[in-house]
């Protein structure tokens, strides 16, 4: 389980428990689904700031029109101190929700907070593309996943994409919790609910 926090692939398991590349792709989904199911129980609360990007943005590509490939993503991160993000959720958004401009607008960032922010949150500052750079943190955070789903993972499509996003959103926020890896993975598997290899391949 501590190979879910150091952001090791499939392949990586498959080697450390001696299985097929199949076999640590099913483990490692189903700890994600198990990370998911806590992830929309959890609501972001506090000062709560949220921007987004587009993962399949190839640099080649200037055009400001949503591409076939592109998949928008927000992710919005609790506040403190000015600019230390100490919690984060990251989602894939649907087409219908960003329109069909790459720049993800203001309208889109704020179904996210209506989705993943508590109701008892402080304020909301939503940040479209070209402000960005307004909260460098938060975007170093999401641009380091958007390289690692396609320079590690070497890319992963639509339908596998929110576990993923919902494993690096682990991986940031247990890093700034006072809490060891495998036992906190033991007591979220222990209490959440068992998905079986059909539910998993049917709905992930």
């Amino acid at each position: 389980m501590i190979w879910l926090a150091e952001e090791a692939t499939s392949v990586a398991l498959s080697e450390i428990l001696g299985v097929t590349y199949k076999t640590a792709w099913l483990i490692g989904q189903k700890l994600r689904d198990a990370l998911t199911q806590q992830s929309n129980e959890q609501l972001l609360s506090g000062l709560v700031a949220v921007t987004g990007g587009i993962y399949g943005w190839r640099r080649a590509s200037s055009s400001l029109a949503v591409q076939p490939t592109d998949q928008p993503v927000a992710i919005g991160g609790t506040v403190e101190g000015g600019e230390d993000i100490r919690e984060i959720k990251m989602a894939h958004l649907s087409k219908r929700e960003t329109g069909s401009s790459r720049l993800i607008s203001r309208m889109a960032h704020m179904k996210f907070s209506d989705a993943h922010v508590s109701d008892d949150v402080k304020a909301v500052r939503a940040f479209p593309y070209f402000g960005m750079n307004k909260l460098a943190p938060l975007s170093a955070v999401l641009m380091h996943t958007l390289h690692w789903l396609d320079h590690t993972l070497q890319g992963i499509g639509p339908k596998h994409l929110q576990a993923y996003l919902n494993h690096q959103s682990f991986v940031f926020n247990i890093s700034r919790k006072a809490q060891k890896v495998v036992p906190y993975m033991l007591r979220l598997c222990a209490t959440r609910a068992r998905i079986t290899y059909r539910e998993l391949t049917l709905t992930s």
